[in-house]
């Protein structure tokens, strides 16, 4: 017998216990706190599966997508109506709640086609800016995986306690995102060595001061 069922039982037999004037006060009582007890201890599930409806209406991830929330990174390998599971970029397996999704900020990484990669590159306060800016363009624009459109972004960007900091900012598909992210790593420093513009290390000068003692 399925729940629909076993309440349509139940209202019947309330109803026939009434018409045998049989008092039925104390019985709807206990029902009533069955009912208050299960659906305290049920709050959680329902809000779980109230949360999976909000998911699965509006689709803010699907499977096979990659997500960041406030309770798991990485990607959505199951979802259901009150859970979703994530495989972590370690392969662990975590099955979130989906109350725990759906309550916060929901990033989806791989929705777009497209994606910037963002990096910042120091050099010294010796070295020729202009000089700088032509080798990093250079190299981006070389990488295969680099979008022409949009056009990368190459600007100083802050005046460091130890360097002049450029942001670097070129365009690929999402699915080339780490390899453009982790050449370009590479290949700018190797670039920049070989045109002997220093990347500077954090640097701090200190002064002593010496106070004679008196007498």
């Amino acid at each position: 017998m399925n729940v629909v069922g076993k309440a349509t039982f139940l209202i019947g037999l309330v109803f026939a216990l009434s018409m045998l004037e049989v008092n039925v006060g104390p019985f709807l009582a206990a029902i009533g706190a069955a009912g208050f007890i299960l659906g305290f201890g049920l709050q959680g599930t329902l809000s779980n599966f109230a949360s999976g409806i909000m998911i699965l209406l509006y689709r803010p991830y699907d499977v096979g997508d990659f997500i960041t929330t406030s309770a798991a990174t990485g990607s959505v390998k199951a979802m259901s109506l009150v859970s979703t599971t994530i495989h972590t970029p370690d392969n662990q397996k975590t099955i979130v709640p989906n109350s725990a999704i759906w309550g916060g900020t929901i990033t989806n990484v791989t929705a777009m086609p497209t994606r910037r990669v963002d990096m910042t590159i120091g050099v010294g306060y010796g070295d020729d800016l202009d000089k700088t800016a032509a080798v990093l363009t250079e190299v981006v624009t070389a990488h295969e995986k680099v979008l022409s459109d949009p056009a990368p972004t190459i600007r100083v960007a802050a005046l460091a306690d130890s360097s002049v900091n450029f942001v670097v900012r070129p365009w690929s598909k999402t699915s080339d995102y780490w390899d453009v992210y982790f050449d370009l790593h590479l290949q700018i420093k190797q670039r920049l060595d070989a045109e002997g513009i220093s990347i500077p290390f954090p640097q701090r000068d200190v002064h002593l001061f010496q106070q004679q003692a008196d007498g």
